[in-house]
């Protein structure tokens, strides 16, 4: 505690000598002097608490002194106490009383009393200066209670009735603060029934002693609604309560909402759009996929088969653009995943080639690979992923150039703890780029120019895809280009090696000469003929009793007449859809036949619903045959034996 400062005020300096050795303590600071003006200034520029004077002295008795002390509003706190040797007449009691000191001492002084009173004023004027404090710091929140742009109240918390509020109430809800006084709180509030404040105070889950923060509307002006914020203190029984507007963060919010509601309706109309462009195109692009496979089953003139082969790379271009269309709508939503696996940079490269040799023969071009003597033999890569932004970088530059030469190069740049540091690019000589049209080359749907769209072709897809894989894995797909010179698209993976080496890639077997299923009966439910047909002469390859019908109400009928070993089923059909359809089989019918979804559709969306109805596997269209023969292979070697024809 800080020590008290006395003043000592006397004519004769032995006099204070002998005060200064009665009050020679730790706790009190002494200033000493034998001239009232001088005493004058220590007060003036010190805290002084208590000040012993002395009666008579020349020029300024103690009673001029303490009168001076008394009339300034900055020294009028000082105890003050006569030290005299004078006469105790009630006179000159009354006198110096008068004058503003409350005590006196006789001379000679004793030191016991002198101690007992100076410890007692010493007390006093702490006690004094204290409450001082308490009453600037009461009156310090008083002016900030008045002028708060917030609402400051206190309530009955037994009854809610408001005993003092801020003026500020007026400026936010429009009430005079004088007749709220008595009312209840809960009275201002739009439902006070089903409101936050309603239940604290019911609850009184205040008692804890926390700050309580709650939301509540009240009606503000005209009778219209307004949120408040309410920061609720329980203190002395009594309920301090800091109202805050928080009605523009409340617009805000609820802009939010709305903004959050109407792009998830966006997203779900965007869903269904491409739900339904999918099966829309897909479907009659797997009859055309299909229809190229029966022909190339057949014998064909060479004529014949060069041109059911560009049927098969046109389709397959279709389908490429379908695919990125679908990826990059997954990768915006956060629902694409890269898959690491065992990948051989050299197989993968020479495969880049060997599929993209034919465009570079056509346009009379020099298709080149380049891997770096340091490649490992095999790295941990989505190998799939890889596979598509390289055939995407070689297929744009086959595109754009005329003359020269397209080269894929693989270069090992570094080796560390991280992993191997490789750069993949593609460079061509073909026609560049200028730097305008670099900066929307990896925009969607995007080209350099719309010449260049109308002269080559191609939606602008690839680029956009490649640049959203590269950075899924954790590049970025970047490009040097000078218009006429030709063009390099690069990017860097750190990789780690692969405990093993990949297999090398199964050869494609035509579609007759799968091995057949002996028979088995299978039923299927497809409402477009061309995929009807398709899968009929599929099935009948691979010796299967196929029954086809043209939707899910037919193939329930069906069901109900007779057992299937298996049941391939469209998703999308007229009068009822395979959901439908897979969920009456399971649930009324009690079929226990393995199902497999059919669908044009490959948003995972529509795959949880086909399972969720009872389904056991997907395929999407187009699909090879192949992969339907592997699907109709899994589910009857693993469902069908112990559920045969059970209903």
């Amino acid at each position: 505690m800080e020590n008290t400062k006395i003043l000592l005020l006397d004519d004769r300096e032995e006099n204070l000598i002998s005060l200064k050795a009665i009050l020679n303590r730790d706790d009190i600071e002494i200033y000493a002097t034998t001239s009232p003006n001088e005493a004058l200034r220590m007060v003036w520029e010190s805290d002084i608490a208590v000040a012993l004077v002395d009666v008579q002295m020349p020029g300024m008795d103690g009673f001029e002194f303490a009168e001076t002390l008394f009339s300034n509003p900055k020294t009028r706190e000082i105890l003050i106490v006569f030290v005299t040797a004078i006469s105790k007449e009630t006179t000159y009691a009354v006198r110096g009383l008068k004058t503003g000191a409350i005590d006196y001492l006789y001379k000679p002084l004793d030191p016991y009393i002198t101690n007992a009173k100076v410890d007692s004023l010493i007390k006093l004027a702490r006690s004094q200066r204290e409450i001082r404090d308490k009453n600037k710091l009461l009156e310090n929140y008083a002016t900030i209670v008045l002028n708060s742009p917030d609402i400051i109240a206190t309530v009955e918390p037994d009854t809610g009735s408001i005993l003092s509020i801020n003026p500020s109430v007026e400026a936010i809800l429009g009430i005079s603060p004088q007749s709220l006084i008595k009312t209840s709180v809960l009275d201002l509030l739009v439902d006070p029934l089903n409101s936050a404040l309603r239940e604290v105070l019911v609850k009184r889950s205040f008692v804890g002693g926390e700050t309580i923060v709650v939301e509540d509307q009240f009606y503000g002006r005209l009778r219209q609604p307004v949120w408040l914020e309410l920061r609720i203190m329980y203190k002395n029984r009594l309920l301090f309560v800091n109202l805050h507007d928080v009605e523009k963060r409340k617009a805000h919010e609820l802009a939010l909402i709305d903004a959050q509601a109407q792009a998830e309706k966006a997203r779900k109309t965007k869903e269904s759009f491409l739900a339904n462009m999918s099966h829309e195109i897909r479907t009659p692009l797997n009859g055309i996929i299909g229809l190229g496979n029966l022909l190339a089953a057949t014998e064909l003139s060479e004529a014949q088969a060069e041109l059911v082969d560009m049927l098969r790379q046109s389709s397959g271009s279709l389908l490429n653009i379908l695919n990125d269309i679908l990826d990059i709508s997954k990768i915006d939503e956060g629902k694409f995943s890269i898959i690491p696996t065992s990948t051989d940079l050299r197989v993968l490269g020479k495969q880049i080639i060997d599929l993209m040799q034919f465009k570079a023969d056509e346009k009379k071009l020099e298709l080149r690979l380049e891997i770096g003597k340091d490649i490992p033999d095999c790295v941990t890569v989505d190998g799939m992923r890889l596979n598509q932004i390289l055939l995407n970088l070689v297929g744009n530059a086959l595109k754009f150039t005329g003359t020269g030469n397209v080269t894929l190069k693989m270069e090992h740049l570094a080796q560390t703890a991280a992993g191997h540091t490789i750069r993949f690019a593609v460079e061509d000589t073909g026609i560049g780029m200028s730097d305008d049209h670099l900066a929307n080359i990896f925009s969607e749907y995007g080209q350099a120019s719309e010449n260049i769209s109308h002269q080559y072709g191609g939606t602008g897809l690839g680029l956009t895809i490649s640049q959203k894989l590269v950075r899924l894995m954790g590049s970025e797909l970047e490009v040097n280009s000078r218009f006429q010179e030709g063009s390099q698209f690069f990017f860097t993976l750190i990789l780690q090696d692969a405990n093993e080496k990949s297999g090398d890639a199964k050869p494609v077997v035509s579609f007759q000469n799968l091995p057949p299923f002996e028979g088995k009966k299978v039923l299927v439910a497809e409402d477009n003929p061309i995929n009807a047909l398709l899968l009929k002469k599929y099935l009948k390859a691979w010796q299967l009793n196929a029954v086809i019908v043209g939707n899910g109400k037919e193939a329930v009928e069906q069901l109900r007449e007779e057992p299937f070993d298996l049941i391939i089923m469209d998703t999308r059909m007229p009068e009822m859809d395979g959901f439908q359809a897979a969920r009456m089989a399971r649930e009324e019918l009690h079929v226990k036949t393995p199902i497999l979804s059919l669908s044009a559709t490959v948003l995972p969306e529509e795959v949880a619903q086909a399972l969720e109805a009872g389904m056991n596997d997907t395929l999407s269209k187009p699909f090879e045959p192949e992969k339907l023969h592997q699907k109709i292979d899994l589910l009857l070697s693993t469902l069908a034996p112990a559920n045969v024809s059970q209903r």
